[in-house]
């Protein structure tokens, strides 16, 4: 049972990790495409927990030249080797942790000699894997209750002698 209900953690955990990629994969992918070509300027926001998606292009010099996200108050860097691996393989996904208490899922794609990282916050995402958790380990003790409640009714009943009460 505890190997069944940590399956399906896992399972859940990894699935919504998975799904916190597309809106930024789809960024990456609508971005490299407008490289080279006019692009108005977009508001920055601050990157927060709460942030949603952002989009930074890194120039051939690993510098981000633009973006739509700022770090305290300037465009972040993400790690030299999530642009080297986009560069190479074409395309990069980590989890990007540019200080204590912010985690972002990171698409990196390499485009026109640039790459393009987008990414979102990954708070709404753990948010959910904790009361996934939480409903799993409720329904575990649940089981583990029920399934004790019934060794312990036929331990009781297996030690009754007929004919006495």
């Amino acid at each position: 049972m505890t190997i069944v209900f940590g399956s399906l953690y896992i399972a859940f955990q990894q699935s919504g990790r998975r799904s916190a990629n597309v809106a930024p994969a789809a960024a990456a992918a609508a971005q490299a495409q407008l490289l080279g070509t006019f692009v108005p300027a977009v508001p920055q926001v601050e990157l927060t927990p709460d942030s949603g998606v952002f989009v930074i292009v890194y120039g051939t010099d690993d510098k981000p030249e633009t973006g739509t996200a700022t770090l305290h108050g300037v465009l972040p860097a993400v790690p030299s080797g999530v642009l080297d691996t986009a560069r190479s393989s074409g395309e990069d996904a980590v989890t990007w942790q540019p200080e204590p208490g912010l985690r972002m899922a990171v698409i990196a794609r390499s485009a026109a000699g640039k790459v393009v990282v987008a990414g979102q916050s990954l708070a709404p995402y753990e948010a959910t894997d904790t009361m996934i958790l939480v409903y799993l380990v409720l329904g575990w003790f649940g089981c583990v209750l029920v399934l004790g409640a019934g060794f312990a009714a036929s331990v009781l009943l297996g030690q009754r002698q007929p004919g006495k009460s």
